[in-house]
């Protein structure tokens, strides 16, 4: 009873921990670092990464050693193993010991060699296109019990709004300054060319259409080119 109470403590100061970062504004690669940390000392874990899965390929976006990003990059190659199991059926996938479980005959026998025997994959977000996977490694057999399995399902529930908030904060941020950009780049264009508004904004994305650049980043070019003549003339610009 001392040590169930004593267990329940301690995932309560997980999830805790976990709450405070989702009211805190970090930027993604803050939030991953955070949750990484978080995730190996309490959950536990002797190593701990987040893969992060889209359309453009997967990679470890935040490790607590070089042995995850290792181990991740192994799985990616042989494109086998529990982190892409849980990601790609969207639910836990646990191994006891990886000397006996065949369902990774490739990669078993490689964490096996780095001195990992138990590993724990688990989805904490999902958004469109974009997957989150979290890693757990352990270099002892029967390292994810029932308990420990709890935890790290209610820590990636907990993650996955975590995530899901830094993403959409960065998402909005880095539209609110592209829509900067445009328009700087509309008053750049109006003052160089004496055109209105409308007439700027269709030269730019005319420019956009003929070089097939986005019109962001000829938005930025723009702005860019006119910061430098400012520099070489020795002022500042408008």
């Amino acid at each position: 009873m001392v040590a169930a109470d004593q267990h329940d403590r301690q995932l309560a100061d997980v999830m805790a921990e976990v709450a405070r970062t989702l009211h805190e504004p970090e930027s993604v690669d803050d939030v991953l670092g955070r949750l990484v940390r978080v995730a190996r000392d309490a959950i536990p874990a002797e190593f701990v990464g987040v893969s992060i899965a889209s359309p453009k390929g997967i990679h470890t976006a935040a490790a607590s050693d070089p042995l995850v990003n290792n181990l991740d990059q192994a799985q990616y190659e042989l494109s086998e193993g529990p982190c892409l199991d849980a990601m790609r059926h969207h639910t836990a996938t646990a191994v006891a010991d990886l000397r006996t479980d065949d369902r990774w005959p490739r990669f078993g026998p490689r964490a096996v060699a780095a001195g990992v025997i138990s590993q724990m994959g688990i989805e904490i977000f999902r958004q469109r296109s974009t997957v989150g996977g979290l890693n757990l490694y352990a270099s002892r057999a029967n390292a994810f019990d029932d308990d420990t399995r709890h935890a790290a399902a209610l820590f990636a529930r907990h993650a996955g709004l975590a995530l899901d908030k830094s993403l959409t904060i960065t998402n909005l941020t880095e539209a609110l300054q592209t829509r900067q950009t445009i328009g700087q780049a509309i008053g750049i264009m109006m003052q160089r060319y004496s055109v209105d508004e409308a007439q700027a904004f269709k030269h730019l994305v005319r420019l956009s259409q003929t070089a097939n650049i986005k019109l962001r980043d000829i938005a930025r070019g723009v702005v860019d080119d006119l910061t430098r003549q400012a520099a070489r003339n020795g002022k500042r610009p408008e």
